[in-house]
């Protein structure tokens, strides 16, 4: 599933090719990809609206109309890219916006169509956005607290960092490489993590999620971008993927191991904090 550097990798590149056009059209394929909303319904509410943002929320993309916001998620095989509409659809796209007098096309392309597009009205709650927790690239947390709430937990901190309601958008492949960064154990109780340890993982979380960016995400199996490019980011795996192979830092062989039915790399030489 695309994690947070692929999903801003997204909204960066179709962002440029949306704000301020009039969607004029709309089909879908797949109603049950637009539950509890029916493709009229959907149509009615976007047809004729004008795009005023394109943003990113944890793993949502959100894209802001005049009279709401469309929430897309993409899943495992979702991508979504602007087309011109000369170009025939892929016979795996699922849905497509027309947008306003340039022939371009909003289109989401998804072949085990597990993605899903909502549409809530002005001022209504985002329900799937209201319990995502903080977002690891912004500098406005408040880190004490965080931290407070973190430690409550006897979980092990890998596990706890894929849980959503307190970060937004990390996966399990950058939980890996960030706790390596920070050489942190990934099976220490959360709640034995000092305020130290705790301050460098936050940095080694967004130190490598800015990275990925930056290298627009990692392909390993279908993520491409929006332009069709896949993702370089899995170029530079630290433990991610590298069972057997000598830790780059220590020399120790990195090793596998499962939680929460989640594979997570890691170095058993130095990261033993």
């Amino acid at each position: 599933m695309p994690e947070l550097p692929e999903v801003e990798t997204v909204v960066r590149i179709i962002r440029p090719h949306l704000v301020g056009r009039t969607i004029t059209a709309a089909r879908f394929s797949i109603p049950r990809q637009l539950h509890p909303q029916t493709p009229r319904e959907l149509l009615r509410a976007v047809k004729g609206r004008v795009i005023r943002s394109v943003t990113r929320r944890g793993k949502y993309i959100l894209i802001e109309l005049d009279n709401g916001t469309l929430l897309v998620h993409l899943r495992m095989t979702g991508r979504l890219y602007v087309r011109p509409s000369s170009i025939p659809p892929d016979p795996h796209e699922r849905a497509s916006f027309s947008l306003d007098h340039s022939g371009d096309v909003l289109a989401l392309r998804d072949p085990r169509t597990l993605g899903t597009i909502r549409f809530f009205p002005a001022q209504a709650v985002i329900e799937p956005l209201a319990a995502i927790g903080v977002e690891p690239l912004e500098d406005t947390t408040d880190f004490d607290a965080l931290f407070d709430r973190v430690t409550r937990h006897t979980i092990a901190i890998k596990p706890l960092l894929l849980n959503q309601t307190l970060f937004a958008g990390i996966g399990n492949i950058y939980a890996s490489e960030a706790l390596w960064q920070a050489g942190i154990d990934p099976r220490k109780p959360a709640g034995r993590l000092t305020r130290p340890q705790f301050r460098k993982l936050a940095d080694s979380i967004r130190k490598v999620l800015l990275r990925a960016i930056e290298r627009g995400g990692s392909t390993l199996k279908d993520f491409a971008d929006p332009e069709g490019r896949a993702g370089s980011y899995q170029k530079e795996f630290v433990v991610y993927g590298h069972e057997g192979e000598a830790c780059s830092r220590c020399g120790i062989p990195i090793v596998k191991i499962v939680q929460a039915q989640r594979s997570t790399y890691f170095c058993k030489g130095c990261q033993k904090g």
